[in-house]
């Protein structure tokens, strides 16, 4: 017998260009997850902006903190694109914390 599929809840979604998914493949495999985890996590909390591209920071905390930034675009009716992840400082994160642009 053939039972329906019940609503489990929405499902995010959300696009990679291929710059970052090589980048991301070219980090340790503990780091890409974590920032795959932390992107994931994101999406509800992102704002939309039509016809602009954003950019949030981002940290792996651990004995040597890893500062990173994402540039995304996210326009009313579709998912998120996120276009370019970039290595960046501690004051650079900084100034994103203070923005209040951090994951």
């Amino acid at each position: 017998m053939d039972l329906l599929q019940k609503y489990t809840g929405a499902e995010t979604f959300y696009e990679l260009d291929e710059a970052v998914i090589q980048t991301i493949d070219s980090l340790p495999i503990m780091n890409a997850t974590r920032i795959i985890q932390q992107i994931q996590k994101s999406i509800p909390l992102l704002q939309r902006k039509n016809h602009r591209s954003q950019i949030i920071g981002g940290v792996l905390k651990g004995r040597k903190p890893v500062y990173f930034a994402l540039r995304y675009i996210y326009e009313e009716h579709d998912s998120p694109y996120f276009f370019q992840l970039l290595n960046i400082t501690s004051d650079e994160y900084l100034d994103l914390y203070n923005l209040n642009k951090i994951i």
